[in-house]
């Protein structure tokens, strides 16, 4: 049995796994008791792995009430694929996805589009080769930015409407940014498929959501994509 960590820049969220089934899941404060719950409930837990993105947070500040249990960090673990990216500049979360991918999809090329606090875009080739990737503002980012470095601009909340030509300055703050998000990940997807025509494109992330009906030929992953990649990590090491 197995405990997924995931400190990402949003959401801390942990999550049980027994082989592949994934068991339990739930956000959590780092300042909680979290610990005696999973240890009370999941007491045949025998591994930890620890993903995050912040650098807040160390296989040591586990250690402390997981004495008993191995515990690892994605990056000290064998990866099932290779990477022409350079390997200290890639995520825990990034690389968790790859490596879903790879377990879903092993026989086809795949363009990983997370849409999380930041737009990142893996190209995973059907050798299991991760070729590189692009990264941009997120839509949360990108409302702040308009606030922040304009000098009337206001901070506004997102709205999942339809799209079209915003009659005031703030629907067309709305309708700029996420027509603008969509022209992105449509046209990335396109440039993509003209060299690989076949590409199986993956779309997940927290404001996946926002891209039904609106991103062509996408597969939608479920919202445990990235912990069922981490999971994969620690089976392919063994563990």
């Amino acid at each position: 049995m197995n405990l997924i960590i995931d400190c990402g820049n949003t959401n801390l969220k942990y999550f049980v796994f027994k082989d592949n089934i994934l068991l339990f899941k739930n956000r959590f404060r780092w300042e909680d008791e979290w610990e005696s719950m999973i240890k009370k409930n999941f007491p045949d837990i025998k591994n930890i792995l620890l993903s995050d993105v912040t650098g807040n947070y160390n296989k040591v500040d586990l250690e402390k009430n997981f004495s008993d249990k191995n515990i690892y960090e994605v990056k000290a673990l064998n990866l099932p694929f290779e990477s022409n990216y350079n390997y200290k500049d890639l995520g825990d979360d990034r690389i968790g996805l790859i490596a879903a991918a790879i377990d879903k999809y092993p026989e086809d090329d795949c363009l990983i589009i997370d849409a999380g606090s930041c737009l990142t875009f893996d190209l995973v080739s059907s050798k299991s080769v991760h070729e590189g990737g692009l990264i941009s503002p997120g839509l949360l980012i990108r409302y702040k930015s308009l606030n922040k470095y304009t000098s009337s601009l206001p901070l506004i909340d997102f709205e999942d409407k339809k799209m079209g030509i915003g009659k005031d300055t703030k629907n067309s703050i709305q309708n700029g940014i996420l027509e603008g998000f969509i022209f992105e990940i449509n046209g990335q997807i396109e440039k993509f498929k003209r060299k690989r025509p076949n590409l199986k494109v993956i779309l997940t992330g927290g404001d996946s959501k926002y891209l039904y009906k609106r991103i062509k030929n996408g597969i939608f992953a479920e919202q445990e994509f990235l912990a069922s990649g981490l999971n994969n990590l620690l089976k392919c090491n063994n563990l």
